[in-house]
């Protein structure tokens, strides 16, 4: 049955006030003002709305959420007292100005880039702002597809969002840069995620790139996030962890080998304190300070005493007294209560700093590193912050991502070169960045600005972000980098996949 226009406007007349049909089949003018908010949104839960008892909307359905309170706002009711028919038709354009009109008609930073909206088009600058709040994207980065039909499981979702979930306003508790994916955990205990998607690694049950944070579909009361290059994993407040994306090895731990779209509960994991995501490894600590670790298993990574494949999570040999854990491409870190650290896996590099090259299959202690605070992994480095706000990284030093000034490898931890008062450190996969006195500074590889310096010249110490005040905490990925403030999340680098979140695929050479 076709969702017509007539039914559209009779549920959107609580969002935008008095609306008028025209005969030419566009919507009509706004009313004087800006519209009302509906009667009951400002009460409706946006992340456990009370249950909508529709017998077509399963609990695991990827509107189900929405479509609750969507009813709980009052903005409409099903079709029938026990059914929603959740694939009836709207449009996109029609979607656009509705949502456009509810949010008091602002007008958009910028236009668009989408060909098949022209200027003149009714939509256009609904269109423009409903893509700059994180509201949707174009179905392709250069069309919006006006035409196109949503259904009212889609139009549930762009109504949530709008209310409950458009961009990253609100506080967050864990921020996590992948490989070419960001994802964050709000302060409600729900994630949102953003970027590359062909693995399903932002866990919305598709594999469509996102350019805008876009919630993980049934993901509640998380505590921490990590991604990995294809991966994402969650820790939950009970002590387990879910994981979704690229699961060709077993990193995401439910048993299998399995591609996940969506959550899926890593298998007999209990007491988890912390989760970290390697490339296409995963940890978890658990509380009694030993860790697990599953996933490819080449060079030791898994800490096992072997390189065996794991595809549940597997006890790391001898490791007691952990108190935070970190995976690196292809080796794996803890820091001990005495504030000293152990590492395993692939040290070709130097990245677990042993003298010799040979892997180590079960943790080794790191000599000479004391008064450590917190421990980063790189694809092929590693860095501590120590006791005395300074840090201190060894392995590889292609691009200067251990600071020393050099770009020569490091077996043994090196100072990192005039760099005072950190609080955080964050390695990615060649470039390393940590926060200092409520601002940051980066140092590394910088092809694609990640370094946040305005530009993309290589720096082998230490170089301040641009413009970033008020830091709280920061992310590096792969070629990008992201940081919390007071009151948003900023990124800077590589966006070819839309991994900086803020619409575009530009990539930016500052936050």
């Amino acid at each position: 049955m076709t969702f017509n226009r007539s039914r559209v406007l009779m549920f959107m007349v609580l969002l935008v006030g008095t609306l008028a049909a025209v005969g030419n089949g566009t919507p009509a003018s706004a009313a004087p003002g800006a519209p009302a908010a509906p009667q009951g949104v400002g009460d409706a839960s946006c992340s456990a709305p009370a249950p909508h008892g529709f017998s077509d909307v399963p609990t695991n359905y990827f509107a189900n959420t929405a479509i609750a309170w969507l009813v709980e706002a009052g903005i409409t009711t099903g079709t029938t007292p026990t059914t929603f028919s959740p694939n009836n038709q709207v449009t996109r354009a029609e979607m656009a100005v509705f949502l456009h009109r509810n949010a008091g008609e602002p007008a958009p930073a910028g236009p668009h880039n989408f060909t098949d909206v022209p200027t003149n088009y009714f939509a256009n600058t609904a269109i423009a702002w409903l893509v700059e709040a994180g509201i949707t994207t174009g179905t392709t980065p250069t069309t919006f597809s006006p035409n196109d039909q949503v259904n009212r499981a889609q139009m549930a979702v762009f109504l949530w969002r709008n209310t409950c979930a458009r961009g990253l306003d609100s506080p967050t508790l864990s921020l996590a840069a992948g490989g070419r994916h960001t994802c964050a955990v709000r302060d409600d205990a729900t994630v949102d995620c953003w970027g590359w998607n062909t693995s399903g690694e932002l866990g919305d049950g598709t594999t469509t790139q996102r350019n805008t944070p876009t919630p993980v579909i049934g993901l509640t009361d998380v505590t921490a996030i990590s991604t990995g290059d294809h991966h994402s994993c969650a820790l939950i407040s009970n002590g387990t962890a879910k994981c979704w994306g690229t699961n060709a090895d077993g990193e995401l731990g439910d048993g299998t080998t399995t591609q996940r779209l969506t959550p899926t509960a890593v298998t007999g994991l209990t007491n988890a304190t912390a989760i970290t995501a390697g490339t296409n490894h995963t940890c978890a600590l658990i509380n009694n300070g030993t860790a697990k670790c599953w996933g490819w298993n080449d060079s030791g990574r898994l800490g096992d005493g072997t390189t065996t494949k794991r595809t549940t999570p597997t006890a790391v040999t001898g490791l007691t007294n952990a108190t935070a854990i970190t995976a690196g491409g292809t080796h794996t870190c803890a820091l001990l209560a005495n504030r000293t650290v152990t590492c395993w896996g692939n040290n070709a590099y130097g990245q677990i700093a042993q003298n010799t090259n040979v892997p180590r299959l079960a943790p080794t202690l790191v000599a000479g590193l004391s008064n450590v605070t917190a421990i980063t992994a790189g694809d092929t480095h590693t860095c501590a912050l120590t006791v005395g706000r300074t840090a201190t990284c060894w392995g590889g030093n292609f691009a200067g991502e251990l600071g020393d000034g050099t770009t020569t490898q490091r077996n043994v931890p090196t100072a990192v070169t005039g760099l005072t008062n950190a609080t955080a450190i964050t390695a990615g996969d060649y470039h390393t960045c940590a926060t200092t006195n409520g601002t940051a500074k980066c140092w590394g590889w910088n092809d694609s600005g990640q370094l946040g310096d305005g530009t993309t010249t290589q720096r082998n110490v230490p170089t301040a972000v641009t413009g970033l005040t008020e830091v709280s905490a920061i992310t590096a990925g792969t070629s990008h980098t992201c940081a919390t403030t007071t009151d948003t999340v900023k990124c800077w680098g590589r966006n070819s996949e839309g991994q900086l979140g803020n619409g575009t695929t530009n990539d930016r050479t500052t936050p």
